[in-house]
């Protein structure tokens, strides 16, 4: 599920980037926006629907993952929602969690695509 959510943030957020010209701050403001209506429910509350989709769209927004396409995409959505359910039982809250994933995500993708 958390893969899922992190792979539609991301594309959805490329999407818009890559579709209708949007800056990347707006394609992952619009992406974020519309993620946040999924209505509320015990199940998607304990998957972190909303956690993911939004850090998908960071990192669609904040990585060169616009240039490289869809293989890259898939990557970088991987990386993120893999570090997301390994990393989670260590941090206590959202603040600052997000972004460090994306980033880390970001990075990777980007040296793998680079050396590999």
């Amino acid at each position: 599920m958390k893969f899922g959510t992190f792979l539609l943030g991301c594309s959805f957020c490329f999407f818009l980037q890559s579709q209708y010209q949007l800056t990347a701050v707006v394609a992952a403001a619009l992406t974020g926006f519309l993620g946040s209506f999924i209505p509320d429910t015990k199940r998607i509350e304990s998957t972190h629907v909303h956690a993911t989709i939004y850090m998908g769209a960071f990192v669609a927004m904040g990585s060169r993952v616009v240039n490289a396409g869809p293989g890259q995409i898939l990557l970088v959505s991987f990386l993120g929602s893999s570090i997301y359910f390994f990393m989670s039982p260590y941090f206590k809250g959202l603040g600052g969690r997000l972004g460090l994933i994306a980033f880390i995500s970001s990075l990777l993708g980007v040296a793998i695509r680079f050396w590999g």
